[in-house]
């Protein structure tokens, strides 16, 4: 009987040093984590500024940091439309809301729709046409085809054509590429309202998107690592 009680106590204390342990090995790893994150954090507003500067003045909405081992960092800007009064937003669609707002129990945008209203939102547009930006950028008719037909306002692509075709110098090529994006926008909102049979002024259009739809930026940062080989 003695020898079982002992036994029985030994197996208690075990039982209490095991869980000490656990505890002591849990509330360490929680402080680890604490600092972890505290750290994780603050890289990730490193690269945000980063990014910041890096993307600023062109159309790229990511940019990409590689470290050792293929470890790379992407960063993306984000930008979330949440609108205030979806009324608004159709009656300056008009006839075509019915393309650019999915109808359920409540009514739903369309990608194409939060790109637009993301895009007049956030001013990333220039009043013009591709036509007076294509005839700015070269006089040679040829280039002059190309560039209509492959000009598309996807910045970085543009970009490299404009480099390669019309041999513009790559800053240059740059601002060309970003110009082109921005008028292209105001020639689909231009596009959108006729469509919709939009009877008021395109500043107008604006002024009520504006005043109907919040646009919440942000940036995104993601992480890729390869496990090390042992």
């Amino acid at each position: 009987m003695t020898e079982s009680l002992a036994e029985l106590k030994t197996t208690q204390e075990e039982q209490a040093d095991l869980v000490r342990r656990y505890v002591d090995e849990y509330a360490a790893l929680a402080l680890e984590a604490d600092r972890i994150k505290q750290r994780m954090d603050w890289l990730k507003g490193q690269f945000e500024t980063l990014a910041t500067g890096a993307l600023k003045d062109t159309k790229l909405l990511s940019i990409s940091y590689w470290g050792s081992q293929n470890s790379r960092v992407t960063v993306t800007n984000t930008a979330t439309v949440k609108p205030i009064s979806l009324t608004m937003v159709k009656k300056v669609l008009g006839n075509v809301a019915g393309d650019f707002v999915k109808s359920e129990t409540v009514d739903k945008m369309t990608e194409p729709c939060k790109r637009l209203l993301a895009m007049v939102c956030q001013g990333n547009f220039t009043e013009g046409s591709l036509e007076e930006t294509v005839r700015a950028i070269t006089g040679d008719g040829k280039i002059q085809a190309t560039l209509r037909k492959k000009l598309k306002g996807r910045y970085e692509k543009d970009k490299a054509l404009l480099e390669k075709v019309a041999g513009l110098p790559e800053q240059e090529a740059s601002d060309w590429a970003f110009l082109a994006a921005e008028v292209i926008n105001w020639e689909w909102l231009a596009q959108v309202l006729e469509a919709a049979g939009w009877e008021g002024t395109t500043q107008e259009a604006i002024d009520i998107i504006r005043a109907a739809v919040i646009v919440e930026e942000g940036m995104k940062v993601g992480v890729e690592a390869e496990q090390p080989e042992v």
